[in-house]
């Protein structure tokens, strides 16, 4: 069974992280290189590895959607933490942190569907999933406000790479809300959620 509050509460927390990396990323790039063709490149990398989602789903449908989503935000923390190191102290070595970024892409590419899978499959009752949809757009609007508030609040004290440091640290408490609040979800139910989907 999903716990609920847990889960809205890591979508929060995990969301606010990822709408901060991915405005302060896409600012710390512009003032370091002060090349709008660089920055052009990392947001067609960001639609690329968007528009490529139609290759993943065999992966994804593949394993367990429980150990997808978990693995998925496993290499985001750690990705996330690899990125501020290489912000603090590589700063001028544009193209790791730029191959870190598109990285970080791929893991919201297998994280979302391995996380609208379990959500249809643990929400089997018409309200249920109803009122949980709601929530989440409650949240994500939230997210979305809050996260270019916060970004511009943030960016007039501290420094890029102590801001993605922040990001890393939300991933890392979304993550552990995350694994809480799919304690009780099968890793086994796999098949019982495809035939749902199917449905």
């Amino acid at each position: 069974m999903l716990k609920k509050k847990f889960y809205l509460i890591s979508r929060l927390v995990s969301g606010l992280g990822n709408s901060l990396y991915g405005l302060v990323f896409i600012w710390w790039l512009q003032t370091q290189t002060e090349s709008s063709f660089i920055v052009g490149i990392v947001n067609a990398i960001f639609s690329t590895t968007a528009a490529l989602s139609i290759f993943y789903g065999p992966i994804i449908d593949s394993h367990s959607y429980k150990k997808t989503s978990i693995v998925a935000m496993i290499w985001q923390v750690g990705l996330t933490f690899t990125l501020t190191a290489t912000i603090t102290f590589f700063a001028h070595n544009y193209f790791w942190a730029i191959l870190i970024a598109g990285a970080l892409s791929l893991c919201d590419e297998f994280f979302d569907p391995a996380d609208r899978a379990i959500l249809k499959g643990t929400l089997t009752k018409e309200n249920e999933m109803t009122s949980m949809i709601a929530q989440i757009n409650i949240v994500d609007q939230v997210v979305q406000i809050g996260g270019i508030a916060l970004s511009g609040a943030l960016l007039a004290f501290l420094t890029s790479g102590q801001i993605i440091f922040i990001c890393a640290c939300l991933s890392l408490l979304g993550l552990i809300l995350l694994l809480v609040a799919l304690d009780q979800v099968s890793s086994q139910d796999h098949e019982q959620v495809k035939r749902f989907l199917i449905q």
